[in-house]
């Protein structure tokens, strides 16, 4: 029995951060003055608070390079801070300016309009149990990966 591509886990995953990710630019661009890129640095210091520069690389999948490049971007347009660790040098901490805090909330709301279009048509309770079955199913796989 072949199994239909649309209904491949992995492919139904990554399709739909594809088109959340492309909505999310789109309307970004109208209220926002950050990158979707910056907006998830952004969005993993409010949850982590300061975070090495490595760490971010990891979260972002990106490479440490490119990973500095928009850090740099970011620090140069005010939205975040970087020190050096005293303990190690070589090792960038990174933190959220109060400029990026009062942005944050905007980017939250385009991720809410995102998300209620993507959600449109499903009732509270089915929007609720899919985010429960998506958080165990991170759960599964990080338990695995984040070893």
């Amino acid at each position: 029995m072949k199994t239909q591509f649309e209904e491949r886990f992995g492919f139904l995953i990554s399709d739909v951060g594809r088109l959340t990710g492309k909505r999310f630019d789109d309307l970004a661009k109208s209220s926002l003055d950050l990158t979707r890129a910056q907006c998830r640095v952004l969005a993993y210091l409010a949850h982590y608070g300061d975070v090495n520069q490595a760490r971010l690389a990891v979260l972002l999948e990106v490479a440490p390079i490119s990973a500095g490049r928009l850090l740099d971007r970011m620090e140069e347009g005010g939205w975040i801070e970087r020190w050096s660790n005293p303990e190690d040098r070589r090792e960038r901490q990174v933190r959220m300016t109060a400029k990026a805090e009062r942005a944050l909330g905007k980017a939250r709301k385009v991720g809410d309009e995102v998300a209620a279009e993507g959600l449109s048509g499903f009732s509270d309770e089915e929007a609720k149990q899919l985010i429960a079955l998506l958080q165990r199913v991170r759960g599964n796989l990080s338990r695995i990966v984040d070893r």
